[in-house]
């Protein structure tokens, strides 16, 4: 039993220390525990796989490609419980956290939210200097892009290339067109 627990504790200390190399491990405050308003500094191994977004580059614009990070959901606060948009969609908060790419010499790294279809799109903003960004979304499945962008104009429509990109889990859902007793109903139908 002593030698059980020996090694249970020098593996946890391994493992702990291991984790800031993790590329999961950008220092975000997910999983940490929130007290009087602050959240823990402690550094996760992953965000939780139902609420986080892993955000992938496209390796198309210098000095991203090697980015790893990841944006979080969570349910907006309400006097009600449930805080929905004037259309009745949940509404989310959605932090993002990107590692491991360099400031662009030219442009600013702009976040976006979109629907799955691209139909309607909302800039949450510039990137801060720790490329960290917080914004809302009113969608139910969503993409999240950072797009490097040739201003900063707030009122900016995206132009530029795709630098990361990620999907909300419910994004991932699909429908059952084409399969079991609906196979005679095409999934290209709903973009499938």
């Amino acid at each position: 039993m002593q030698l059980f627990l020996a090694l249970f504790v020098m593996a946890a200390s391994v493992s702990a220390a291991e984790r800031p190399s993790s590329p999961w491990s950008v220092p975000f405050g997910f999983g940490g525990a929130v007290c009087s308003g602050t959240t823990s500094t402690a550094l996760p191994d992953r965000p939780s796989s139902y609420y986080g977004i892993e955000m992938v580059p496209t390796k198309r614009v210098q000095g991203t490609g090697n980015g790893v990070g990841f944006g979080k959901v969570t349910f907006s606060s309400s006097p009600y419980g449930v805080a929905v948009s004037p259309s009745g969609t949940y509404m989310v908060d959605i932090t993002m956290a990107l590692r491991r790419i360099k400031k662009p010499k030219k442009g600013f790294l702009t976040a976006w939210v979109t629907k799955d279809d691209l139909s309607e799109t909302t800039r949450l903003g510039v990137l801060d200097d720790d490329f960290r960004i917080s914004g809302k979304a009113a969608w139910n499945k969503f993409l999240l892009v950072v797009s490097l962008e040739p201003t900063d104009e707030p009122t900016a429509k995206w132009s530029g290339p795709i630098v990361m990109r990620g999907m909300s889990r419910s994004g991932m859902m699909h429908t059952l067109a084409g399969h079991g007793p609906y196979q005679a109903e095409p999934c290209a139908k709903y973009g499938f």
